[in-house]
């Protein structure tokens, strides 16, 4: 229920975001300030992120409601933050998609924190093969057509040719349809790392991950009239948040930093650092 205290914050994301998130508060009791253990069956990196803003918020003075802009895409978020219609975007975002119109925030996640698996169909003779680096080289990636950190490191680690999703559900469908041979994905929290999705499950390639090389950080429009005070009660919340491991506690908690692929070996490393 809305507070007359409350400050009305317009917040761009995607909707399944949102819902999620609604559902992880319900879960966890009611209320999201006083949540500090962050796994649930709803704890996505997203969903966490949204939960992690909204702390941040109240740390640094700013007791929020948010009105959801939903959007389709992360691109199409960035522009409504950018254009001043949404005073914040609701997940954390790579360092290269902010610009002067915007305020960054201090890192959610840091450099070399955001770990992603290679993930293929159920019969993909990837899962099999004894020398997977390799065999990757000759292989299609297939990623989300926003996802411009993915296409960049792709591109930098010798793919020439990527096809690209319009959203991130038709990933699941296309790889099983045989329109890319692997996408690259976040680990979720299960036990065997398996992403499951009706059009078809995915698979992760077993003691291989990528890992992205940039940080990721809150965006707030410097056009919105709140966005000056958002950014600063944010900034704020983090810096509370970082010092007392609340960040790491949730990013670890949610999956986000996966433990189970800690000892992996990272693909393309010595391409991708050339």
């Amino acid at each position: 229920m809305r507070t007359v205290a409350a400050e009305i914050l317009s917040v761009a994301g995607n909707k399944s975001t949102e819902q999620n998130y609604q559902k992880l508060i319900e879960y966890k009791g009611g209320n999201p300030i006083a949540i500090t253990d962050y796994s649930s069956p709803y704890s996505s990196r997203p969903v966490i992120s949204l939960l992690l803003l909204r702390q941040a918020l109240h740390l640094g003075g700013i007791d929020a409601d948010f009105v959801y802009i939903s959007c389709p895409n992360p691109g199409r978020s960035i522009s409504e933050v950018k254009k001043g219609r949404a005073v914040v975007y609701s997940s954390d975002m790579w360092e290269q998609d902010f610009d002067s119109s915007v305020y960054k925030t201090s890192p959610i996640i840091r450099k070399g924190e955001f770990q992603k698996g290679i993930y293929v169909k159920k019969d993909s003779p990837l899962l099999t093969s004894p020398n997977v680096a390799n065999d990757l080289k000759n292989k299609i990636p297939l990623v989300e057509h926003t996802w411009n950190m993915d296409i960049a490191i792709l591109k930098k680690c010798g793919f020439k040719y990527i096809q690209t999703a319009p959203k991130y559900d038709l990933l699941f469908k296309m790889i099983n349809k045989n329109r890319g041979d692997f996408t690259i994905l976040e680990f979720p929290r299960n036990t065997d790392l398996i992403i499951q999705n009706k059009t078809g499950d995915l698979y992760p390639i077993q003691n291989t991950k990528i890992v992205l090389p940039e940080s990721r950080h809150f965006m707030v429009s410097k056009i919105n009239p709140q966005g000056k005070k958002v950014y600063e009660a944010l900034e704020k919340g983090l810096r509370i948040m970082r010092k007392n491991g609340t960040i790491d506690k949730a990013l670890r908690q949610s999956g986000v930093i996966n433990d189970k692929v800690k000892n992996w070996k990272v693909a393309f490393e010595q391409e991708c650092n050339d």
